[in-house]
């Protein structure tokens, strides 16, 4: 769906009231008191978001965001006075998905937060941030408190096994795991955790971490589908409309839980957008997180497990095109140095002085000249009346009411999900859950005793099913258009296409660390986390020049330098089960260990894992109009460039 950059969001007294999508890369905020129309202001916002195609992540903690998935009655958005073409538009574009977390009401969604096999592609200093931001994560699920003694020690405890267990491949696959290291810590750590803690202080960290692994807490990481921010966007391959995930928290039955829920979602989109990053040529923003109701979230002095996670998000987002929406009909209640980096608001009613002199705080910096017009005007104002502040859009404080929901406002219960899921994405999430129960049941068949845990694991037993998958992005419809510049003849062209084929061409993924000299007199060693691909056969590397793929022994060039797959394509995790190919075609597997020798004598890097890697390719054949003889010439499936004929 193209983006037509412009939001609808209502009506001034003479004019419609829109706002870019460019805009929103400054992130958005809604403040308003019960029955201002702040929630249906907000949910607007993401119907004009899906509808222009971008996809949104929202949380909902009253189950009024869900009913966005139920469309509206035409006759009932035209008497409004919405346009019924943006109705036709939105159901006929958009997808919505409810996702209850440890609850199989909706779509079950679970966090496993001890996941780090795609730690190895961040730097050091997000890799200690990930790791740190984690053990906060955990700590305070079991009730630890961040600002005391016990809380840090709890923190850095949880931080060193986990750094321990990435550095030597030991696979931490649930809580029952991470107990076992700490019933018996491996000797290269010990002294470090005995700094920070007692034997009777472990023995209290254990039994906390012992009860996520009984009752119904443990079904918030076991429970359904993995979360994944591809998933959530609908990048997944599940669907080919623009997404709206509604992540309905009232299945989660403790603040800790929630916070733990909205942190966790938070940490993996922090970590998906620094591997997608705006290209050169994009501009505005890839997807959005709302969160109604941020209040208990982002306090102005308690720190909750989520609120580190939010900062960093809303200081970085801007520059990956990620977009941060938040509401709140309590704002004396958030710490306004976190929505520092907000420029565009929308003010409902406000009543409370707390409330306005907050709003009047963070205003005084956008909007300076108005600021005793906006505080005046906020208590009179009527339900779905705003003040819309937004100095990238518009030079002044403009007053709207805003547009009528092309989607039905009202509350869901638990119960009522069913109605709003559609068959098809149930049906294809309930195949993923299946799977990763039968693959749990296999795992656990063979699973190692306790001792055998805490010892190193390699990758091999995990990813010996596992391939990387890059997303075709050329339709067979358009190779016609897309061949066009490769016919042979100039002003009449001599040949045309007759037929297509889609084809992988296999690859192989080397996860290695780089390690760079700097500095001119005190020279510090820094790692540079990266993938590199190799062609199957002749292990030549893959990288793009000026949009074509290319195949060249990279020797003279430092390979972390060169613009590879990494930077252009997306890549899936898939088992094999679920690829269309014909692996016995590649003979023999991937001989790691002579890959490990070739690079390793190469560049001056560490291998960490080889995987195999499948490329998307599309065979043309082409033939002359007067002679009829056939050729075939390959594309990529990324750009429809031609491509070396390695298939």
């Amino acid at each position: 769906m193209k983006k037509n950059n412009n939001l609808i969001l209502g009506k001034t007294e003479s004019a419609e009231l829109a706002i870019k999508l460019k805009t929103l890369q400054r992130h958005f905020a809604c403040f308003g008191s019960s029955g201002s129309g702040k929630t249906v202001a907000s949910k607007v916002l993401i119907e004009e978001l899906a509808r222009n195609g971008v996809p949104v992540i929202a949380f909902d903690p009253q189950g009024d965001i869900a009913s966005i998935g139920l469309a509206g009655a035409k006759e009932d958005v035209q008497k409004q006075g919405t346009d019924p073409a943006i109705l036709e538009e939105f159901n006929e574009n958009v997808e919505v998905v409810v996702w209850t977390p440890g609850n199989t009401k909706g779509i079950p969604l679970s966090i496993n937060p001890l996941q780090f096999n795609n730690a190895g592609k961040l730097n050091a200093e997000d890799k200690i941030r990930f790791f740190s931001s984690t053990s906060k994560n955990i700590a305070s699920l079991i009730g630890y408190d961040s600002s005391t003694d016990d809380g840090k020690s709890a923190e850095a405890v949880l931080s060193v096994i986990f750094e321990h267990s990435y550095n030597e491949s030991v696979i931490l696959s649930d809580f029952n795991d991470l107990v076992s290291i700490l019933k018996n810590i491996p000797e290269p750590i010990e002294d470090i955790i005995s700094s920070v803690s007692s034997a009777s202080f472990i023995k209290g960290l254990t039994k906390k971490l012992n009860l996520l692994t009984l009752g119904t807490r443990k079904l918030i990481f076991q429970t359904g589908v993995p979360a994944s921010i591809d998933a959530l966007l609908g990048l997944d391959g599940s669907t080919t409309k623009t997404r709206i995930s509604v992540i309905y928290l009232n299945t989660l039955h403790s603040s800790e839980e929630k916070e733990f829920f909205i942190a966790g979602i938070s940490q993996l989109l922090y970590r998906w957008m620094l591997k997608n990053p705006l290209k050169n040529s994009q501009n505005g923003i890839q997807c959005a997180l709302f969160i109604d109701e941020i209040a208990p979230y982002i306090p102005p002095v308690k720190v909750p497990a989520c609120k580190e996670n939010l900062e960093l998000l809303f200081r970085q987002g801007r520059k990956y095109g990620v977009s941060c929406l938040i509401a709140t009909q309590s704002p004396g209640d958030i710490d306004y140095k976190a929505i520092g980096q907000f420029s565009t608001f929308i003010l409902g009613t406000l009543n409370t002085k707390q409330d306005i002199e907050k709003v009047k705080k963070r205003l005084e910096s956008v909007a300076p000249k108005e600021i005793d017009y906006i505080t005046g005007k906020l208590p009179a104002l009527k339900p779905g009346n705003f003040l819309t502040i937004s100095p990238d859009e518009f030079s002044d404080v403009q007053q709207m009411k805003v547009r009528w929901l092309v989607t039905q406002h009202k509350v869901i219960s638990e119960k009522q999900i069913v109605d709003i899921n559609s068959s098809a994405v149930s049906d294809y999430y309930n195949k993923v859950i299946n799977k990763r129960s039968e693959q749990v049941s296999k795992e656990g068949d063979t699973k190692p005793n306790k001792q055998e845990q805490t010892q190193k694991v390699t990758a091999k037993t995990k990813n010996d099913e596992q391939i990387i998958v890059v997303k075709n992005m050329i339709m067979e419809r358009f190779l016609s258009k897309e061949v066009r510049s490769l016919l042979k003849g100039r002003l009449f062209k001599l040949e045309k296409l007759i037929s297509s084929e889609f084809i992988h061409l296999p690859l192989i993924q080397v996860a290695v660390t780089f390690f760079e000299k700097r500095g001119i007199f005190k020279k510090t060693i820094t790692e540079i986390p990266e993938n590199l691909y190799l062609d199957y056969k002749d292990h030549k590397m893959v990288h793009v020049q000026k949009d074509h793929f290319v195949f060249s022994s990279v020797i003279n060039r430092d390979p972390h330098k060169i613009d590879d797959l990494d930077n252009f394509c997306t890549l899936i995790d898939k088992n094999k089960d679920d690829v269309d190919f014909d692996f016995r075609s590649l003979g023999k597997k991937i001989n790691k260990s002579n890959i490990i020798r070739k690079m390793e004598r190469k560049y001056n890097l560490k291998v960490n894992d080889v995987k195999l890697a499948l490329f998307p390719t599309w065979k043309c054949t082409l033939e002359n109009k007067k002679t009829k003889e056939t050729r075939d010439i390959h594309l990529d499936g990324i750009f429809a460039n031609f491509i070396e004929n390695k298939v």
